[in-house]
């Protein structure tokens, strides 16, 4: 990709799991252009098994949380053979701030009941998302 603030990735064979890291920029929210262009990446749909890295990311704002939660979501899951398993892993401050946010935190809530077609878990720790993706 050429936009310097497009989000790393990488596939781990290994361990099956594929990785996004995303920058620290200026973006205010969500950017729908980088979870659509992450969506086909032939590195994406080799696994089920994700972790989305937003720790640098400014904080994100409960309706682009929504649509990934209503669109981006089932849309992911529905190019994949096996359930998708998502891990986000936050910085121990947004954490605090996404409770604080009761808009986000329904959307967040809504993203983890039990029943979803896919799993989703946030962490402040990589290791825990790491055995949390491999269990």
């Amino acid at each position: 990709m050429t936009d310097s603030a497009f989000p790393d990735y990488d596939y781990r064979p290994d361990l099956d799991v594929f990785t996004v890291r995303w920058p620290s920029h200026e973006r205010t929210a969500t950017s729908r252009s980088d979870y659509e262009a992450l969506l086909l990446l032939p590195e994406a749909l080799r696994t089920a098994r994700r972790l989305f890295d937003v720790r640098r990311r400014p904080y994100t704002d409960h309706r682009s949380a929504q649509w990934v939660v209503s669109d981006w979501l089932p849309r992911a899951e529905a190019l994949l053979p096996a359930p998708l398993r998502l891990a986000i892993l936050v910085a121990p401050t947004r954490a605090a701030e996404l409770a604080a946010d009761t808009a986000l935190r329904a959307v967040v809530q809504l993203a983890t009941l039990s029943g979803q077609p896919y799993l989703l878990h946030a962490f402040a720790d990589e290791g825990a998302a790491g055995r949390w993706l491999l269990a």
